[in-house]
């Protein structure tokens, strides 16, 4: 089931879109962001921007990740902090529009840049940023990189003025319970990938980060297939019928099944070829471009296909082994 873009996922639910234009400080230009907030359930809210390649920040991660928050009567929750602080206040200045409750977690349900180089914003308030000790590590490396390659360009010092890499300071290993304002939040880790996922299983909403995109073509990065198919199997399978992706609107259970199978179908695809001996041109020519998936970011496709084909020929895949419904 498609759903499309600005539009209210739930029938009443509240939708606002902001239209900004700013001067950001150092850089020197004007900036026209757009986004929006939806209330998917009751004190649940999505914040999703716009399709814009950007300028400003890691240059790997060139469009801004979808971030959340969930308002209670003790405090606030934050799912994701984009990938800049200026993105990270315009979710804040959203937060302070509906409540006056501190911040008092910041949730990273990954290491990408996409999702937590605005941390430094909720790190001010004093937050509790939360994760797991890959991502806080990762994130630490991340930054060190960075930092290395800022030093000898002025391309990378601009891009990263006023950023400052900010780690999760508190983490957990499997699953972790919040409980704030009679609201439970469950953050639920992945096994063999360096991703969570935040259920509100109250009212049946998940924040799955970049485990989930929404008709957008996906980095694979070092991430392995066949646990990221596994992971999607399992948000499937839970008690959700919102489910918030990295990039996109918020979806069904129907999106996510839609997202995975496109993962399936890929790793069938890319096996076939390397099986009847093709080389990695040759693949790419006969499936790019993705002409059956219309999506945003298709700049990506050239890289998912060479990372994809790169992984498979390392390590294999049984991924494709299992039919899906």
């Amino acid at each position: 089931m498609a759903i499309s873009r600005w539009q209210p996922l739930v029938a009443g639910g509240a939708l606002t879109t902001v239209a900004l234009v700013s001067l950001l400080p150092g850089i020197g230009r004007a900036a026209g962001w757009q986004y929006k907030v939806s209330e998917l359930k009751p004190g649940v809210f999505a914040w999703v921007p716009e399709d814009v390649i950007e300028a400003d920040g890691d240059p790997q991660y060139e469009r801004a990740g979808n971030a959340g928050f969930v308002i209670t009567s003790e405090g606030v929750v934050v799912v994701n902090a984009t990938n800049s602080p200026f993105h990270a206040r315009e979710v804040l200045y959203e937060i302070r529009h509906r409540t006056d409750q501190p911040v008092r977690y910041l949730i990273d349900t990954g290491s990408a840049s996409d999702e937590t180089m605005g941390n430094q914003v909720f790190g001010d308030l004093q937050a509790s940023i939360l994760s797991t000790p890959r991502i806080q590590a990762e994130i630490r490396d991340r930054g060190q990189a960075l930092l290395q390659r800022e030093a000898g360009s002025e391309e990378f010092q601009r891009r990263l003025r006023g950023i400052h890499i900010t780690p999760p300071n508190q983490t957990f290993d499997s699953a972790e319970t919040l409980t704030l304002g009679g609201q439970t939040i469950q953050v639920i880790a992945f096994a063999g990938l360096d991703a969570v996922a935040v259920q509100v299983p109250g009212v049946k909403a998940v924040y799955m980060g970049d485990l989930f995109e929404n008709q957008y073509f996906p980095k694979l990065d070092s991430r392995d297939i066949q646990h990221w198919i596994a992971a999607l199997r399992e948000a499937e399978a839970l008690d959700a019928d919102v489910y918030v992706p990295g990039h996109g609107d918020p979806g069904t259970k129907e999106n996510v099944r839609e997202f995975r199978q496109f993962l399936e179908w890929l790793t069938r695809e890319i096996e076939t070829r390397q099986a009847a001996g093709k080389t990695l041109d040759q693949t790419k020519a006969e499936l790019l471009p993705f002409r059956q998936y219309p999506w945003h970011a298709g700049e990506l496709a050239q890289d998912l296909v060479s990372d994809l084909y790169q992984q498979l020929a390392t390590h294999g895949s049984s991924a494709s082994a299992t039919p899906h419904p």
